[in-house]
């Protein structure tokens, strides 16, 4: 088992469709994915991956399968959501690279070329977390029907009864609905202390 996502294209030959295949297990670190939603850190993650010799460079396809943990942005309850990684992109040879930017003109860019070279490695990691973002839901729902937490005790309103309401008291009275409520202002204190006064 491997960590790394660095390939060797020492043995992929030149010759045009010329391929090498690789089965990678990668060990996900803790920041693949955004503050909405990752891939648990830890997590094996196999990887194939098929290398292309093509025109001024190689063709790298990769696949595999991958679970985005996350929380639901309405009651906070725990969101997963699997998908599958098919991708593939072009990993220019300087060369290429270099000439591809000479004919750029100002309406097209080439500073985002992946170059490579052919004595020496290729770190497909990018492409794979490039592709991993593109799935990620900046707003995480458990269910689009989803009513989130009441506001006033916190509680997922999926679990709670119909008739679920609390009791709204006006702020100028709360000191005196405290009074009540702690039993130090009764019926009759107030005109048994007015009498008390009087005397």
């Amino acid at each position: 088992m491997s960590d790394s996502l660095h390939l060797s294209l020492v043995e992929l030959p030149r010759q045009l469709g010329s391929t090498l295949t690789r089965e990678l297990t990668w060990v996900v670190p803790e920041d693949c994915g955004t503050s909405s939603m990752r891939v648990e850190p830890g997590t094996e993650l196999p990887i194939d991956v098929t290398l292309t010799s093509v025109d001024d460079g190689v063709l790298v396809q990769l696949s595999t399968d991958i679970e985005l943990l996350g929380e639901c942005v309405r009651c906070l309850d725990p969101v997963r959501r699997e998908h599958a990684i098919d991708t593939a992109e072009v990993f220019f040879e300087p060369e290429a690279a270099a000439r591809f930017a000479a004919e750029a003109g100002e309406d097209e860019e080439a500073d985002d070329l992946l170059v490579i070279d052919r004595r020496n490695s290729i770190d497909i990691e990018p492409l794979l977390r490039d592709s991993i973002i593109t799935l990620v839901d900046e707003r995480p729902l458990c269910s689009e029907d989803c009513e989130g937490l009441c506001q006033d005790c916190g509680e997922r309103w999926a679990d709670l009864p119909e008739d679920h309401a609390h009791e709204v008291i006006d702020p100028r009275l709360a000191g005196l609905a405290a009074l009540l409520d702690s039993g130090l202002l009764r019926d009759g204190d107030s005109s048994d202390q007015t009498e008390g006064e009087a005397r």
